[in-house]
């Protein structure tokens, strides 16, 4: 199972906004960390002592992450967006370091191992390191738009092809296949957009190391989209548990697991997920007392670690990718017909392939077309409920909501706490479509960390007080029949509400606690509660006589005929 192991403080920052980047040294227990705009530290992952550092005068700002180059087996860094500057290990201080100017901006340097580190500039164009040094008082040719920049790049292998994915300012992302020379060879481009409201909060590039390289997109929304180099939309995953108000920070694990870091949802602290892209799932995550904005998240594969920062420290979290055992079980559990035939089919013809038919088909004409287009479109449940549900809010289609419910599942956490404040702004009546949808609601399996922050701000104390009442009304309904069969929610699930409840608005409840009516409704909770665990407890006690019925034996008869008691007398 992936998992991370117990973080531990690698050297201290001069402060997040200030650390410019890290990068792997030629040894694979040693990094080179970029502290500051002046200061570069040779750091072992094992050790809390620099082992070299180097520095440079306060007009001479390092503007990008410094690297090793193994041609030369020389340090490299930008100084000023304008200047390179290589040295060796032995040097001391950099301003002894002759200086190469450039006429075009750098946007920042990749390292390849085994082959010469490749120039990236502002304007898109890259080459090697060496054919830069040689043509640096070239205009570099323009690879982006007038007025784009580049704001973040990638430097992949794929086969024995070098691939360069770039970020730009006008929210594009250009695929760059680099010659032996690494200058661009040819580009597919593409823009980034979701909905008028939707923003990009972070993003990743996944290298499966066979054919192809994807980007994912985490948008505001809480949609995870994988995009292929054409901008065709892959997969797609609802991402929870974490903030996305504030920028996030992903990078790739291997091919199939990414680490994300980011605020956590309850705007408290910090919290790292490391997330299976095979499951659409969160593995594995740490809670962190601080969030750093913005966030730094690095890898370094050969180690198996991430380093990130936390207030004024960079830390290291080591992590294991080990097979899913899930994954495993699933795999054997498949069965293949070896006897089957082939089928051979034509590339790009078409398929026959058995579809299920859209069951949500709603009131309004526009939302059933819209509920067709997302049900071909095969999007993800978050999706389907966010787009849906405020149309159908607005309709008051209640009975649309119900078949919405019932047909899609995985309703997220937000859309629940909701859904219930929507469900009791009117009065509810048995076996109408409101107490319907409520009994669906309430049965309906959460987390109860996540929908506790959403229930304190979408439920009412009005809401809240109702919602209580109807749930002890169903606890004083319920029978213990053992009936799955009903969509009602079971005494466990009740009770589970009702703590639920009490625990979001106790503070609400505390305050209104002199009005009768509410006095009187946690009486009754409790009264209700006790009751029933009386009840189970007198249950568990006839269990061993019942035991004893089914196995046609007769209880043990007490023979004891030397009773006795014992007089309690108070001392005054």
């Amino acid at each position: 199972m992936a998992t991370f192991k117990p973080h531990y403080t690698l050297c201290p920052l001069l402060g997040a906004q200030n650390l410019v980047g890290v990068s792997a040294d030629k040894e694979e227990s040693m990094i080179l960390v970029t502290l500051g705009p002046n200061i570069i530290v040779k750091q072992k992952l094992s050790d809390q002592k620099p082992l070299k550092s180097w520095s440079t005068r306060q007009s001479n700002q390092i503007t990008s992450k410094s690297v090793y180059n193994g041609i030369n087996d020389k340090y490299v860094c930008v100084l000023n967006r304008k200047h390179i500057c290589m040295w060796n290990e032995e040097e001391s201080n950099l301003e002894d370091v002759k200086k190469h100017t450039f006429t075009t901006n750098i946007h920042t340097i990749h390292s390849s191992p085994g082959k010469s580190s490749i120039i990236v500039y502002d304007n898109g164009y890259s080459e090697s390191l060496e054919v830069g040094l040689t043509k640096r008082k070239d205009v570099k040719p323009n690879l982006l738009e007038q007025g784009e920049t580049v704001s973040k790049s990638y430097l992949e292998r794929v086969k024995d092809q070098t691939v360069l994915i770039l970020f730009t300012s006008k929210n594009k992302v250009y695929y760059v296949r680099l010659t032996g020379d690494g200058s661009p060879d040819g580009n597919l481009n593409f823009s980034l957009t979701k909905g008028a409201n939707c923003k990009n909060v972070g993003m990743a590039v996944v290298n499966d190391n066979a054919n192809i390289v994807t980007i994912l997109v985490l948008w505001s929304d809480g949609e995870l989209v994988q995009y292929s180099e054409q901008g065709a939309i892959m997969l797609t995953y609802n991402l929870s548990g974490i903030c996305l108000t504030s920028p996030v920070a992903m990078v790739m694990l291997d091919s199939t697991h990414i680490a994300i870091y980011g605020a956590d949802v309850s705007e408290e602290g910090a919290v790292l997920l490391l997330f299976d892209l095979k499951f659409g799932m969160s593995v594995s995550n740490r809670k962190l007392k601080f969030f750093c904005d913005p966030p730094h998240l690095y890898c370094l594969p050969s180690n198996n670690v991430l380093l990130l920062c936390i207030v004024q420290n960079l830390v290291v979290v080591p992590y294991v990718l080990q097979p899913s055992l899930l994954w495993n079980l699933i795999d054997s559990k498949q069965v293949r017909d070896s006897s089957a035939k082939p089928e051979v089919v034509a590339w790009g013809g078409s398929s026959e392939k058995p579809s299920i038919p859209n069951p949500l088909i709603f009131r309004q004409i526009e939302t059933s077309k819209l509920s067709n287009s997302l049900w071909e479109s095969n999007a993800c449940s978050g999706r389907i409920f966010d787009e849906l549900l405020p149309s159908l809010k607005e309709d008051k289609d209640i009975d649309g909501i119900c078949l919405l419910l019932s047909s899609v599942k995985d309703l997220p956490e937000k859309w629940q706490a909701d859904l219930l404040n929507f469900s009791l702004e009117e009065t509810i009546s048995e076996g109408d479509s409101r107490s319907k949808m409520l009994e669906i609601l309430l049965s309906i399996s959460y987390s109860d960390v996540v929908l506790l922050n959403h229930i304190r701000r979408k439920l009412t104390t009005k809401s809240t007080i109702k919602l209580l009442e109807y749930l002890a009304q169903l606890l004083e309904d319920c029978k213990f029949t053992g009936d799955t069969r009903t969509s009602k929610p079971d005494f466990s699930q009740l009770v589970d509400w009702i703590s639920l409840i009490l625990d979001a608005h106790h503070h609400e409840l505390l305050i209104a606690g002199t009005d009768n009516q509410v006095k009187q409704l946690i009486k009754k909770l409790g009264q209700l509660v006790g009751e029933s665990y009386e009840f189970l407890d007198s249950l568990g006690q006839s269990e061993p006589l019942i035991t004893l019925l089914e196995q046609k034996r007769r209880p043990p008869e007490n023979r004891r005929k030397d009773w006795y008691a014992i007089e309690v007398v108070r001392l005054l």
